[in-house]
């Protein structure tokens, strides 16, 4: 089943069984309510009669008629002064009060005490064959009752006493109770149409918010189905009220941006890793023809084709593992295994070792302070190398390659620099891309895999650290790697050695 029809019979569902459940607490409760409608009417004839008598007017059995609004209201008034009961009726019953015998055991009734005032009451309703079920007193001086008979007939009745000039009026305001079926079947018609249209709006509405709210998932999916590996240039529209489909639909953008990016990059590894692997397999195949030619009778071209393809060989090799290097790096697979080491023996260790290729180059080693950092000194020393070897190749003869060590507040530094031809400005941003190498001219005759500063970059990252390179064309480059110091990057490193 589709969301959105669930969405809409969940909603739809839930508002109906709602109004179902309030529609059967209304029929249970009818009496309540029709209870609680006859006592409005009964409290709204005793304030007329309260307020024709405060006007100063003179009762009649024709003035107390004209003062009810419902005609099946019923008032019997006794006036103390006047010694006479005064009746209004419309409608059928034999209702008790109508008759002048029921005076509550004469008039002095309203001078006893209220408990036998309540006996006598109650004596008068069983002599005419009514019971009292509920009593109940009213903060405005009413007394309601709500009386039975033999026949289950009910009735409500509200007791008062109003002033009169010289004595009091005593007002019995009663109206039945009796279910009526035609007001049951009339109000169960009504519930039931109300019912209706409320259940048929409810699934109408239901239907066009599901509708509404997944508006987005349904561009989600449509964007989903037109985006493929050729094609990921596909994005939704972010327009609309910010809210959870909103977010979902800019995660989901950043999500395709993501996938485009890593597919380019795969993709140009792809090629720039074919193109070199492709240019050693051509110059081996080239030199094993040549061998298979005239190599075999002539030593020269032999050996001169056996020397090309041991070092063909040779960078094969190196631009393996270090494809090898990097795949593992991203797979989260290359082991490092940190501990406290000295930056400035790692360091000693590079210089020596350019010292012992004894290279028509000058070396300076500057130490301004003792670092030690939490690392992996392998890892730190291949990433020196990488920068020494830079150094070296773009470095001409008779110049000038400096490595540095210090250390500030929070980190510590080591830098690699030389004077030689330099990078421009242009290139600085990319030159950490795989298999991106600078112009043909700075490159010309130097070889390289182009993965170098990438394996670089990869360390530093590896070590929470990072590197920044400052270069001019023509005038030299300085590499500088800049590492957390032990008490900074102590808790970091435990955590990235479990790798």
């Amino acid at each position: 089943m589709a969301i959105a029809r669930k969405i809409t019979l969940l909603y739809g569902g839930i508002f109906s069984f709602s109004l179902l459940i309030i529609s059967l607490f209304m029929i249970l409760n009818i009496t309540a309510i029709q209870q609680q409608t006859i006592r409005r009417e009964l409290t709204a004839t005793i304030s007329n009669i309260e307020n024709y008598l405060r006007q100063g007017n003179s009762l009649s059995n024709d003035a107390l008629q004209g003062l009810l609004d419902n005609k099946y209201v019923e008032v019997s008034i006794y006036s103390q002064e006047e010694k006479v009961y005064y009746y209004s009726h419309f409608g059928e019953g034999p209702f008790f009060t109508q008759s002048n015998e029921f005076n509550l055991q004469g008039s002095n009734v309203y001078f006893v005490k209220e408990e036998e005032l309540a006996a006598q009451k109650q004596r008068a309703f069983a002599e005419k064959g009514f019971k009292i079920n509920v009593q109940k007193e009213d903060p405005e001086n009413c007394t309601e009752y709500i009386l039975e008979n033999s026949k289950r007939q009910q009735l409500m009745l509200i007791s008062t006493v109003m002033p009169s000039k010289k004595s009091f009026y005593r007002v019995d305001v009663f109206k039945s109770i009796g279910l009526n079926t035609n007001f049951l079947r009339g109000f169960i018609i009504k519930l039931g149409t109300v019912d209706f249209i409320g259940i048929f709006c409810a699934f109408l509405i239901g239907r066009y918010i599901s509708r509404r709210m997944l508006q987005p998932v349904e561009a989600i999916r449509s964007a989903a189905e037109r985006i493929t590996i050729e094609d990921l240039s596909q994005r939704i529209e972010t327009e609309g009220p910010e809210d959870e489909m909103k977010e979902l639909t800019v995660t989901f953008n950043s999500m395709i941006d993501r996938l485009e990016s890593s597919f380019q990059r795969q993709n140009q590894f792809v090629s720039d890793a074919s193109h070199e692997l492709r240019t050693p397999i051509s110059v081996i195949q080239g030199y094993a023809n040549l061998i298979n030619r005239w190599g075999k009778s002539d030593p020269d071209i032999l050996q001169e084709s056996i020397d090309s393809i041991l070092g063909e060989t040779e960078h094969m090799s190196a631009l393996i593992r270090k494809l090898l290097f990097l795949a593992k790096g991203d797979q989260n697979r290359m082991l490092v295994q940190k501990k406290f080491v000295s930056l400035n023996e790692i360091a000693g260790e590079i210089v020596k070792e350019l010292e012992i290729l004894e290279v028509p180059r000058e070396i300076i080693f500057e130490e301004k302070d003792r670092v030690e950092i939490w690392g992996d000194p392998d890892l730190i020393k291949q990433l020196l190398w990488i920068h020494a070897e830079n150094a070296l190749k773009y470095t001409k003869d008779g110049g000038l390659i400096t490595v540095r060590v210090w250390k500030d507040k929070k980190n510590a530094y080591v830098s690699v620099s030389d004077n030689g031809v330099g990078i421009s400005q242009q290139h600085l941003p990319r030159i950490f891309d795989r298999f991106y190498r600078v112009d043909q001219s700075r490159n010309k005759g130097i070889s390289g895999t182009g993965l170098g500063l990438s394996i670089a970059k990869w360390i530093a990252d590896s070590h929470f650290g990072y590197i920044s390179v400052e270069s001019k064309k023509g005038e030299g480059t300085t590499f500088m790697n800049a590492f957390a110091l032990c008490g900074n990057s102590k808790k970091d490193g435990g955590k990235k050695n479990s790798q």
